[in-house]
This record gives structure tokens, sequence and C-alpha cells, in this order.
């Protein structure tokens, strides 16, 4: 390398060199913002509850070379996503609502998105709090593919439970999705509350999809098998090697330790029945599972 080259090399394309390879194509935000499908091909975006596989299937995809895989990158929109479902809730949606969702979207995402052509790198984001962007991605990227990855809402909210959602004093609940009406919430309990964050970011998810169906690809984490996964890659056009996915479908990610709450099946009726009440119209309609 010339002298003068290194000389021009900055901090900032040491650090993003070191975490994502070395750069082969030249490109700034400027020329990507104004053309982004240019630059960024067919990227992958996973919409979730979150805690239903998306660590998982980051591993896997990281072993694929030419991917850029983010699963919790920073920022991790984490309290722009509830911004984002709250503004795409409404009906009469107004153009600068829009534009601000997407400039929350390319402020964060910019540089993620500017160095994975640079790496020559295939875009994947596994983050949860992206899917209440998924509107807003489709409009950017209108060549994306998405993944609708979803888990047992009992699995989930023993989840939710140990990591106390929706508790008393929880600063971590403000970037959680409450009802704006619903003169119930303050007498739910936690499994209900629990229940109605899964119910309702997979029904925002399916509402997404009535529109944009050949674009999504359903994954119910439960069913997780070498025949599913490699539809999935098919589905996504990312090439895995048959071995590597099997050897990973013996693999636990992201494996929660804190907190205790029995599981699903040793609930008390009760509780069952408060789950069933909320989840069991989506469930009945969308999946398999027994509730």
């Amino acid at each position: 390398m010339k002298l003068g080259a290194i000389k021009n090399i900055t901090l900032d394309d040491i650090y993003w060199q070191i975490k994502y390879g070395k750069s082969v194509n030249q490109l700034n935000v400027f020329d990507l913002r104004l053309n982004p499908n240019n630059y960024i091909k067919s990227p992958i975006f996973f919409l979730s509850t979150g805690r239903c596989g998306t660590k998982w299937f980051s591993e896997l995809f990281s072993k694929n070379s030419s991917c850029m895989v983010l699963h919790d990158p920073k920022p991790n929109l984490a309290i722009q996503s509830k911004l984002a479902y709250n503004i795409n809730k409404k009906t009469d949606l107004k153009e600068t609502e829009i534009n601000l969702l997407k400039e929350i979207f390319w402020a964060a995402r910019e540089q993620f998105l500017r160095y994975s052509y640079k790496s020559n790198k295939r875009y994947i984001e596994t983050n949860n709090y992206i899917s209440f962007f998924a509107p807003i991605l489709i409009s950017i990227f209108p060549d994306a593919k998405f993944v609708h990855l979803y888990r047992h809402p009992g699995e989930f909210v023993r989840s939710g439970i140990r990591r106390n959602y929706y508790t008393e004093n929880n600063s971590d609940d403000l970037k959680r999705i409450t009802p704006e009406t619903h003169n119930d919430w303050d007498n739910y309990t936690q499994i209900e509350k629990i229940s109605w964050l899964w119910n309702e970011t997979n029904i925002f998810i399916e509402n997404f999809k009535k529109t944009n169906q050949d674009k999504v690809f359903d994954f119910n984490f439960n069913n997780l098998n070498l025949d599913k996964v490699l539809d999935l890659c098919k589905f996504i056009n990312l090439a895995i090697f048959p071995r590597h996915i099997t050897k990973f479908l013996g693999v636990k990610s992201n494996i929660q330790k804190q907190g205790s709450f029995p599981e699903y099946d040793n609930w008390k009726n009760s509780d069952k029945e408060s789950l069933k009440a909320i989840c069991n119209e989506f469930v009945l309609k969308h999946t398999n599972y027994k509730l």
C-alpha cells in the first residue's frame, strides 16, 4: 500500500475494516441515500418479537463470509421501534411522519449499509426492533426479503416474565409497546400484558404480509429442522452448507439464565386461560400451536 493511501485511512475506516473486512468498493452516504437500490441488493430483515431464535440464525448466517449479519447493532432502535409502531398503526399517515421514520432508520443504519456495500457483503438484520419499521424498509428497499420468525406464545411469555417485562419501576419497559386505548390495561396481569405484546407484534407483521406476501417467509422456530432452514435459505437466496445447519441444530443460542418461571406445560390452568383469551384467535388462524 502506498504511503499516501495509508495517510488517508481514518480510525473509522480501521474500525469498519476490522469488523467487516477489507473495503473493495467506494461509496459515500449521500450516493447511498439517493440510490439505495443501486448498492444494497436484496437485504434481509427478520421480523419478530425477539426471544424466538434470532440469535441462532445470526450465528448460522455468519458462517457465510459474504454476509454482514446484525443481531444487536448500536443503536438498536429499541425506543424508536415503539415510535414506529405508534405511527404505523395510524390510518391517516402523514408524509412528514413517513419521512421521520425513514430518517431515523437512515441515521441508525447508513454506515452499516455503506460498509456492507464497501466490503461487498449481503446485509442481514435479525434485530427484532426493526420489525415495526417493516413498512418503511419495503419502501426504501423494494427487493428486500423478510422472515417472520415466531415461537409458541407461552414460551415467549415465560421468557418475558423472567426478564421482568411490564413490571413496576422497570425502566427497560420504556421501549415496549402498549395499547393507546385499553381500559383494562392497568388491571392486566403480567402474563396478560406479555401475551398482548406477543399477539400485537405478530398481528402487525401479519398485516404487513397482506400486501407483501411474496417477500415474506414464515418460520416457526418450534419446528426448527434441516429442511425448513434449507427452504428459508432458498427463499432468501443464501448459500449455507447443510452440514453447517445440521451442526447448529443441536446448539442453543442466547440461553436465558436470569429469573425463574415454570415452562408452559406446567402453568396453572388459569394462567393458560389468560394467555389463550388474548392469543388464541391469532394462534388458530396462523399457527399449529396448542394452547
